[in-house]
């Protein structure tokens, strides 16, 4: 489990291959923030994103988010049909085989990228868009 304090340029191991995992950081002036999913680039794993609260069970605001999820077993319970496998909500991570990224992570032809080739492809246009809930 990665740790607030930790450096943010040191790859976290990978939970299904083990091999080393990177993820886009910007600094937003009083330090560094992630602003990407870790990503495996050996087997292709991806770091499950803001995308699973959208699946808890709990108070929603007037904007659809929920602000006191439910909880069971000290886990957040999540709605019916959700999309996470067991295994992917015990890593925190995609499957790699499903071969899927977070909604919410920069692409472009469904390839990740950081956030400053993602600037440049907003600016020409060939960012993905994308159509959150």
């Amino acid at each position: 489990m990665r740790s607030n304090y930790g450096s943010y340029d040191d790859p976290e191991p990978c939970p299904y291959c083990g091999d080393d995992c990177h993820a886009d950081f910007v600094d937003v002036g009083v330090g560094m923030t992630q602003c990407g999913p870790y990503h495996c680039e050996s087997c292709g794993a991806s770091e499950i994103g803001p995308e699973l609260r959208n699946w808890y069970v709990g108070e929603r605001d007037e904007y659809g988010t929920v602000i006191k999820p439910e909880y069971k077993d000290g886990f957040p319970v999540l709605r019916e049909g959700h999309p996470f496998s067991e295994v992917e909500l015990e890593k925190g991570w995609y499957d790699p085989n499903k071969k899927k990224i977070s909604p919410y992570a920069n692409t472009i032809n469904g390839v990740l990228v950081d956030h400053k080739t993602a600037k440049t492809a907003y600016d020409l246009g060939i960012l993905d868009e994308k159509k959150l809930v």
